[in-house]
């Protein structure tokens, strides 16, 4: 999932699993390799995003998710696992946010 370096209110990514704070780190602009600009979107693997969710407190808590640049395999693979409540609200939080089709709960 491609999320924004402001997704958490107040906290970012790292802030939030407790990961070392990458997220605040800066890279080579794109449109300047000399120049150094802070980290806007960064993406985050599907069993990172779905922890991600549940310490944020919900889908309501990130500010931006990159629709387009979402891994469709993660997608489907939430989907088939939504058995379980981590990956039923990931998946059902793109639903909300994409435009996908809803998930019904089944834990």
């Amino acid at each position: 999932m491609d999320l924004s370096s402001t997704t958490f209110i107040g906290h970012n990514f790292c802030e939030v699993t407790g990961q070392p704070n990458w997220c605040s780190q800066q890279m080579p602009c794109f449109d300047s390799s000399s120049a150094l600009c802070p980290i806007e979107h960064w993406c985050v693997c599907q069993l990172a995003f779905a922890d991600y969710l549940q310490q944020a407190e919900g889908c309501e808590a990130i500010h931006t998710i990159n629709c387009e640049a979402t891994n469709i395999k993660a997608v489907e693979a939430y989907q088939a696992n939504a058995w379980e409540h981590k990956f039923y609200d990931a998946y059902a939080c793109l639903a909300s946010r994409c435009g996908l089709e809803e998930a019904s709960a089944v834990y």
